[in-house]
């Protein structure tokens, strides 16, 4: 559902202008620019969303509160990160809200028992976990996923958000991103070696 009619996204010297100048211009007064964040986010998000949530109709439901909710929020917007990693925390926690009331998604605590061993974020087991899901069907196995396992590998390795930005965005520190990390690596890998056994 579109809620703005498409605007040209340059500047008067008909340069692309960055998301944070379109921020900026906006808070200065310029609203019409709110279209252009819109034909410039909407589509990321409603994409996002749908390969979270695996509704279409839901996700476009989704789409439209989050843009609302960004539009809403933009005096929140600080700057001190990019705008895109903005919207994709807004998008990302609204999509665990959505699948927490539909008791699809399990984001349980952990105890400080299980926080004193904390896994170091392994360069090298993360390379040979790319490299060993080019040569896989990512797709088949990803679904097999918890949808908290996707949210962090999708966040991690789609996104390429880092484990700080990760636990800023949801709110929980980074030992436990780590660890939650390392356990979704785990039964990725796990899924990925049936595969290959199944395959040989």
């Amino acid at each position: 559902m579109a809620l703005f009619k498409s605007v040209k996204t340059t500047s008067d010297k008909q340069q692309p202008l960055t998301d944070e100048e379109i921020v900026a211009r906006i808070l200065r007064g310029e609203q019409h620019l709110l279209e252009v964040l819109y034909d410039r986010f909407s589509g990321r998000i409603f994409h996002k969303c749908l390969s979270l949530i695996k509704d279409r109709e839901a996700s476009k439901d989704c789409t439209h509160d989050i843009m609302v909710k960004i539009f809403m929020n933009l005096t929140k917007y600080k700057g001190t990160a990019a705008f895109s990693l903005w919207v994709h925390s807004i998008t990302y926690n609204y999509c665990m809200d959505y699948l927490s009331k539909q008791k699809r998604l399990d984001f349980s605590g952990y105890s400080e028992s299980e926080l004193d061993y904390v896994a170091n974020d392994d360069e090298s087991l993360e390379s040979k976990l790319l490299q060993d899901l080019k040569l896989t069907q990512l797709e088949v196995v990803f679904e097999k996923l918890n949808a908290d396992d996707k949210i962090l590998l999708m966040m991690r390795y789609q996104d390429g958000m880092s484990v700080k930005d990760i636990a800023d965005s949801l709110g929980i520190g980074e030992s436990a991103i780590k660890m939650r990390l390392k356990r979704s690596r785990d039964r990725l890998a796990d899924l990925i070696e049936d595969l290959e056994k199944k395959q040989r």
